[in-house]
């Protein structure tokens, strides 16, 4: 009887050394995550941005080109009358 109790305390040892190793690697891998989804969260934000910043800058140069090309119609009116 002893000898089985001895097995069986080895085993729920065995079995305790691997739960706290499997805690540890549980851990690493939460906090891998972690990261990544704030990684990600980032990456996403900063697309945001600079796809805005395009469409901001496309929206702008669409009204300088209509400013340059009022101001080319008034040159030309100005050069016909002269």
């Amino acid at each position: 009887m002893a000898d089985e109790d001895n097995i069986v305390l080895r085993l729920l040892r065995e079995i305790r050394d691997t739960q706290q190793e499997d805690h540890v690697r549980i851990g690493k891998i939460e906090r891998h995550l972690s990261e990544l989804r704030e990684h990600t969260v980032t990456a996403m934000g900063m697309a945001a941005m600079a796809s805005q910043t395009t469409e901001d800058r496309g929206e702008r140069l669409d009204e300088i080109t209509d400013e340059l090309e009022a101001l080319r119609r008034r040159v030309a009116d100005l050069e016909a009358q002269k």
